[in-house]
């Protein structure tokens, strides 16, 4: 539950200041048009609607729509209509804000997507609230992909978060994640985002396995590092020898991707295909 404090501490503070900086920049290095002021407008109005309100880890709540609208911009790449979005995507359902208000501060797309992802408190649900809210993400696909994007991106960081949570609620959510974000991820081409997904939920849900295999990867980088060194190098040296300037750089898998392996293979851990791969960068 969420809480309301008398005021942010002046390192706090500069906190918001940092991650809203962080933002800006993470926009301004992209592809998209430069619309930074309407993006300070929804920021803004994010800022005040949600006050002093701390989240359940008691960090102030305004950093969360921040996250969410970063990872939008930099980890899936879309554009300033969706950043606003992420930046409102929780104030019509906390606040006193209204859809027809965003809908005549930022337009109507924005007004769109918020409204989308914004769950709707009903006193009858045709099936349960949960499997309602979830068709009403899915409905919105015949008009607008961003709002499923948006609230992937917020899932994506309240998972990176759920440590705060209570264990029922962790698991609650995990599930969620695994059952229906993860493999939405998968089918938007968000390869990367459904990875962390997927991993996310495995160390909730399996907490045992999840730290086990943690160590072995931890431990099995430490024994090969030299090995693995010497090999990128001489891949790196000989490119170059033929003037190809390229970067190789071994990448070990996460644990859930080594954990689906070992049970599809029937082999433990040290035993299994393609514990780490080497990527190539020309």
């Amino acid at each position: 539950m969420a809480q309301i404090s008398l005021s942010f501490t002046p390192e706090e503070e500069a906190l918001i200041d940092q991650e809203y900086q962080a933002l800006i920049a993470d926009y301004i290095a992209s592809p998209h048009r430069q619309k930074t002021e309407i993006i300070d407008q929804a920021f803004r109005l994010a800022r005040h609607a949600h006050g002093l309100v701390r989240r359940r880890s008691g960090e102030p709540y305004i950093l969360h729509p921040i996250a969410v609208a970063r990872i939008v911009c930099k980890e899936i790449g879309l554009g300033s209509t969706s950043i606003c979005c992420a930046l409102l995507h929780d104030v019509v359902e906390d606040t006193k804000h209204t859809v027809k208000e965003i809908r005549e501060r930022f337009g109507d797309d924005v007004a769109f997507l918020v409204n989308v992802v914004t769950k709707k408190k009903r006193s009858h649900y045709d099936m349960s609230k949960q499997v309602d809210n979830y068709k009403q993400l899915l409905d919105s696909l015949d008009y607008d992909i961003r709002a499923l994007m948006v609230k992937i991106a917020d899932r994506l960081h309240n998972m990176r978060t759920l440590s705060s949570m209570s264990p029922d609620k962790q698991m609650k959510i995990a599930g969620e994640t695994d059952y229906f974000y993860a493999p939405l991820a998968n089918r938007l081409g968000l390869f990367n985002v459904k990875t962390d997904l997927e991993n996310l939920a495995f160390k909730y849900r399996c907490a045992k396995e999840y730290n086990d295999l943690e160590t072995a990867i931890a431990i099995d980088e430490e024994q090969n590092r030299d090995r693995l060194h010497v090999f990128c190098s001489t891949i790196e040296e000989k490119l170059r020898m033929n003037d190809v300037w390229a970067k190789a750089e071994v990448y070990y898998r996460k644990p859930y991707s080594i954990y689906r392996k070992m049970k599809s293979q029937g082999k433990d851990f040290m035993h299994i295909d393609n514990r780490y791969y080497v990527r190539v960068t020309f």
